[in-house]
């Protein structure tokens, strides 16, 4: 809205956005003879929402068309990198989650990543009952599927209570 970006065009996967921020906040105490209130990271969770199924490119091929049936095939090539492009700035999997789980790697951090992985892509405004079932269905496998990682999980964090 006016000028403001929704976060999950930069952030869709804020996991390294809050390590940050818990970082300058210890930065910051520290500077201000508090350091005794440093809280450490010990486990870090992140929650996703699920990957989609991954599809087939066609063509992405962009080209300066010199008949209509390259521009055609330009017109199409240009949509399929246009999405490409939407689901790079959107996902909230890949890269993202390596670079948080290296962090924590490297700050001796326990770190789980949680999502399903999805029968078929679920829009952010999905209505459909039968999509939604299948969504909830595919969830409830993976969590059945992750039993021992919930487990070890939950006794990580039980460890970690003060």
């Amino acid at each position: 809205m006016g000028r403001f970006l929704d976060g999950g065009l930069l952030a869709n996967n804020p996991t390294l956005d809050a390590m940050t921020e818990i970082h300058q906040y210890n930065k910051a105490l520290k500077a201000v003879g508090r350091a005794q209130e440093i809280q450490r990271l010990g486990v870090v969770v992140s929650l996703g929402t699920g990957k989609p199924p991954q599809v087939v490119v066609n063509s992405v091929d962009v080209f300066r068309p010199s008949n209509p049936l390259e521009f055609a095939k330009s017109f199409v090539g240009a949509k399929e990198l246009g999405k490409m492009l939407v689901d790079c700035c959107t996902d909230s999997d890949g890269c993202a989650v390596d670079r948080a789980g290296s962090w924590c790697e490297m700050i001796d951090t326990v770190y789980h990543r949680l999502s399903p992985q999805l029968s078929q892509e679920v829009m952010l405004d999905e209505v459909s009952d039968s999509v939604l079932v299948d969504m909830l269905w595919d969830t409830q496998m993976y969590l059945y599927e992750q039993r021992d990682t919930l487990q070890t999980l939950a006794r990580q964090l039980k460890g970690h209570k003060k």
